[in-house]
C-alpha cells in the first residue's frame, strides 16, 4: 500500500467573489494633505488587506479627484467593500502621520487624532458606477482599437500608460504601487 492511500481528501469550496466596478470620488480629506501623499496612502490602503479577506485588485486608477477599482471580492455590496478601504486608510493615516497642509496661513501642526478626525470623517469617498468601457479595459491590462482615431480615447491611453498609480503599469510588465492580479491569475491560483 501506498503511504497516502489511506488519507481523506476534503474539498474545501472556493469563496463566493463577486466583481465590483466603482469610481471612488475622493472627498474633501485630500485637501488637508500633498497630493503624493493621499495617493500613496490610497495605494497603501489597497495593498494592506489581510490574507483573512479574499480581495483581488484586477485595475485601478487613483487620480487627483477620483479612485477607479475593479476588484474582485467576498463583500457582496460595494458599500461593504468601501467601508473597508476607507477604515484602511483612517488607520494608515493615524499610523503615518504627516503634516497637515497649511489652512489659511497658519502654521501647519502635526497630525494626532482629534486633527486627524476632523481632516478625515467617514465618508471618504462618493461610490459611483464606473462605466467607461474604455478605461475599464485600458485598467485591466485590454488593448482597445477603434477602427477610427479618437482623440479622447488617444488622450486616456496617454494618461493611463504614462500615470505611476494605475495598473496599467503592472499589466505592461512593471512593478506598481499596488498590487494587481488579473482575472486569469486568480482563477489559475484558485485551482
Amino acid at each position: 500500500m501506498k503511504k497516502n492511500e489511506n488519507i481523506k481528501k476534503v474539498a474545501i469550496a472556493a469563496p463566493q467573489l463577486h466583481r465590483h466596478k466603482v469610481k471612488l470620488k475622493i472627498g474633501n480629506w485630500k485637501k488637508h494633505f500633498d497630493l503624493n501623499y493621499v495617493n500613496t496612502i490610497i495605494a497603501l490602503a489597497l495593498n494592506d488587506f489581510d490574507d483573512k479577506i479574499f480581495f483581488y485588485i484586477n485595475g485601478y486608477l487613483i487620480t487627483s479627484q477620483n479612485l477607479y477599482l475593479i476588484v474582485q471580492t467576498t463583500e457582496k455590496s460595494v458599500e461593504e467593500m468601501v467601508t473597508k478601504i476607507e477604515n484602511q486608510i483612517i488607520n494608515l493615516l493615524k499610523t503615518n502621520p504627516q503634516k497637515l497642509k497649511e489652512n489659511r496661513g497658519e502654521v501647519s501642526i502635526i497630525a494626532d487624532d482629534e486633527n486627524l478626525f476632523y481632516a478625515a470623517r467617514k465618508p471618504l469617498f462618493k461610490i459611483y458606477p464606473l462605466e467607461n468601457d474604455h478605461l475599464i479595459k485600458l485598467i485591466t491590462g485590454q488593448k482597445v482599437t477603434l477602427p477610427y482615431f479618437d482623440r479622447d480615447l488617444e488622450n486616456l491611453k496617454n494618461r493611463i500608460h504614462n500615470h505611476p498609480f494605475c495598473s496599467a503599469i503592472n499589466y505592461l510588465g512593471g512593478i506598481g504601487p499596488v498590487k494587481v492580479t488579473s482575472f486569469k491569475d486568480q482563477i489559475n491560483a484558485e485551482e
